[in-house]
C-alpha cells in the first residue's frame, strides 16, 4: 500500500441502459484521482464530469454522467479512528456504516431479504487488497458492489444498471473497479464560508467550477448571490440574475432584515433538464428546489417546455433559501412555507420592480385549482389544514396540488388584504396580524431551544474539561427533540391564527375566492 488513507466510505453509483447488441463497454483509459480523498480509479469511457451534490450530507466525492448513466462518488467519514489500527480492520470508536445498510437506505426495492440472497460473492485480491464483491438483482435491475477494506475505510464501488445485467456491461464493471488503487493524500484547501459573506462564498464557488469543465461562477453587483452554471444562454442566465434581484427587494420589503445581515445566496443553474437530474437525483417532475443542507438553490434551464416555469421556481425557491438565512433555519408549517414560495412565484417583473400577481405560468397554476376545490367544497378546513405537519399536508387531495393551492390563497389573501387590496366585507383588520405574529413567535421559539442545547453542550463540555469544536456550536432545526418543534408550532399558532375567529376567517376566505379572487 503507497500511503494511508483518511477514513471515509465511497458509494459509486451507475446509472446504465442495456446496451445495443455487440456494443463493447469501455473503461476510460486515465484514471481519475480524487486527491483529497486519496484513490484513483478508471470510470467508463466517455463519462463526463457532474458537480457534487452537496446537499447530500456532503457525502459524495465524485459523479461522472453520460446520458442517463451516472456514477456518484460518496464519502462518509467515521469519528475519531484509531492511527495505530491495522490495516483492513475497523477501528473507528463509532461502528462504520455497513453497505447493506448503506443500499437499503439508498435503492429502491433493497431489502433485507435481497440483502441477504447476493447473486455474486465472492473475494477478489486488487491493489494488495481483498476486495469482496457483491452482486444484487432487484425488480428494477441490478447493483454490481466492490468492497474494499482500508485502514480508515471501506470503500464501496457500486454500479447500478437497469434492466438484466449485459455480459459485457458486467466485464466493464469489473474492469473499472480493478483499476482501483490508492494514491498519496493531498489535503485540499478549506475555504471558510461560515460567515456566509460574499467574497467567501465566490472565492468557493470558483473553486468548486473550476473542479468539472465547462461550470463558471458569476458573483452579482448587489453581493447578494452567487451563481455557478454550466448554461450557456447568456440572455437566460441574464433574465434569471434579474429576477434573483427583484424578488429579494421584494422579500426584504415583506420581510426587512436585520442592519448585520449579510447572507449571501448560491444559486446553481443546470444547463438542462438531464444535467439538472444528474446532479440532484431528482424525479422528473421536480423543476428546482432548495436544499437545506447545502443551503443552494438548484434549477436549470426549461426551454424546451416553458422557461416562464423557471422564472416562477427562481421566485419560490429564492423565498426558502432567504428565509432559511433570515428566520436562522427555524422551520414553519407548510401552510406559511410554500403558500409564501408560490405567492412570490405569480410575481411579474416589469422593469426593476416586481408585481405580484394571482396567475403563475402553465401547470403551476394555483389560482383554477382552487377556485374548483371551493366550488366542489373539497378543500380542507382551515383547522385541519393550517396545523398539518409535513406529511398530513402533502398528503391531503384531492390532487397533488391541492395542498399548494389552498396554502397559496391563504397567504395571497393575507398578503393582499395588509396592502388593502381586499374588499372590506371579507376582511377584519385583525388579520394583518397573522403573519407577523407567527413569524415573531416561531422564530424566537427556535433561538430559544438553539440556545438551550447550546449551553447544554457547553456545560456538558465544561464538566468533562474539554474543549467544544466552533462546528459543535452551531445547532440547526435537525438538532432540535420533534417534540420541541411541535411546542414551537403550537405556540406560533397560538399567537396568531389562536387570536382570530378561525371558522368566521374561513367563511370570509371562501368568499374571497368566490367573488373576489381574479
Amino acid at each position: 500500500m503507497r500511503t494511508h488513507l483518511r477514513l471515509f466510505l465511497v458509494a459509486l453509483l451507475l446509472l446504465v441502459a442495456t446496451p445495443s447488441v455487440g456494443l463493447a463497454q469501455k473503461v476510460a483509459r486515465k484514471p481519475v484521482a480524487c486527491p483529497e480523498q486519496g484513490f484513483q480509479f478508471k470510470p467508463l469511457d466517455k463519462f463526463s464530469a457532474v458537480p457534487i451534490d452537496g446537499g447530500k450530507g456532503s457525502s459524495e466525492a465524485l459523479k461522472f454522467a453520460k446520458d442517463r448513466r451516472t456514477i456518484v462518488a460518496y464519502s462518509f467519514e467515521d469519528e475519531r479512528g484509531d492511527e495505530e489500527a491495522e490495516e483492513g480492520r475497523t477501528v473507528a470508536k463509532k461502528k462504520r456504516k455497513s453497505i447493506l445498510g448503506f443500499l437499503k437506505g439508498s435503492y429502491q426495492g433493497f431489502t433485507d431479504k435481497v440483502g441477504k440472497n447476493p447473486v455474486i460473492d465472492e473475494e477478489v485480491e486488487i491493489d494488495g487488497l481483498t476486495a469482496k464483491h457483491l452482486r444484487f438483482t432487484l425488480e428494477w435491475g441490478s447493483l454490481d458492489v466492490w468492497s474494499f477494506p482500508l485502514k480508515h475505510a471501506d470503500i464501496h464501488l457500486v454500479y447500478q444498471g437497469t434492466g438484466e445485467l449485459d455480459k459485457k456491461w458486467a466485464k466493464a464493471f469489473g474492469q473499472s473497479a480493478e483499476s482501483f488503487e490508492q494514491i498519496e493524500r493531498v489535503t485540499a484547501e478549506e475555504i471558510d464560508t461560515s460567515s456566509r459573506s460574499f467574497e467567501d462564498q465566490l472565492a468557493w464557488a470558483e473553486a468548486e467550477a473550476a473542479k468539472v469543465e465547462g461550470w463558471r461562477a458569476i458573483g452579482t453587483p448587489s453581493k447578494r448571490f452567487v451563481v455557478l452554471t454550466n448554461a450557456t444562454k447568456k440572455a437566460f442566465i441574464k433574465e434569471v440574475l434579474k429576477r434573483l434581484e427583484v424578488s429579494r427587494d421584494v422579500y426584504e420589503k415583506d420581510f426587512p432584515p436585520p442592519a448585520d445581515f449579510n447572507a449571501v445566496s448560491v444559486i446553481r443553474i443546470c444547463r438542462d433538464r438531464e444535467e439538472f437530474q444528474r446532479f440532484s437525483g431528482a424525479g422528473g417532475g421536480v423543476a428546482g428546489y432548495f436544499s437545506p443542507m447545502s443551503v443552494e438553490l438548484v434549477l436549470y434551464d426549461n426551454v424546451e417546455t416553458d422557461r416562464n416555469s423557471t422564472y416562477a421556481v427562481v421566485s419560490h425557491e429564492a423565498f426558502h433559501q432567504y428565509c432559511h438565512f433570515l428566520f436562522g433555519q427555524s422551520e414553519a408549517h407548510r401552510w406559511f412555507d410554500e403558500g409564501h414560495g408560490d405567492y412570490y412565484g405569480g410575481m411579474k417583473i416589469a422593469g426593476s420592480r416586481g408585481k405580484i400577481t394571482p396567475k403563475m405560468p402553465s401547470g403551476l397554476d394555483r389560482l383554477s385549482v382552487i377556485r374548483d376545490m371551493v366550488r366542489e367544497e373539497s378543500y380542507k378546513p382551515l383547522s385541519e389544514h393550517l396545523y398539518f405537519n409535513h406529511r398530513q399536508w402533502q398528503s391531503q387531495g384531492p390532487s397533488n396540488v391541492s395542498c399548494y393551492a389552498q396554502s397559496w390563497s391563504v397567504i395571497y389573501m393575507l398578503r393582499q388584504g395588509a396592502l388593502r387590496k381586499v374588499s372590506r366585507k371579507v376582511w377584519e383588520d385583525e388579520y394583518a396580524d397573522i403573519i407577523p405574529n407567527y413569524v415573531s413567535t416561531l422564530n424566537q421559539g427556535f433561538q430559544d431551544a438553539y440556545k438551550e442545547i447550546r449551553d447544554k453542550r457547553i456545560e456538558r463540555a465544561e464538566k468533562k474539561g474539554l474543549e467544544l469544536d466552533p462546528s459543535d456550536l452551531k445547532i440547526n432545526r435537525f438538532d432540535l427533540d420533534p417534540r420541541q418543534k411541535q411546542k414551537i408550532w403550537d405556540a406560533a399558532m397560538e399567537a396568531s391564527w389562536g387570536q382570530v375567529d378561525l371558522d368566521e376567517f374561513e367563511a370570509n376566505w371562501v368568499l374571497y375566492i368566490q367573488k373576489y379572487l381574479k
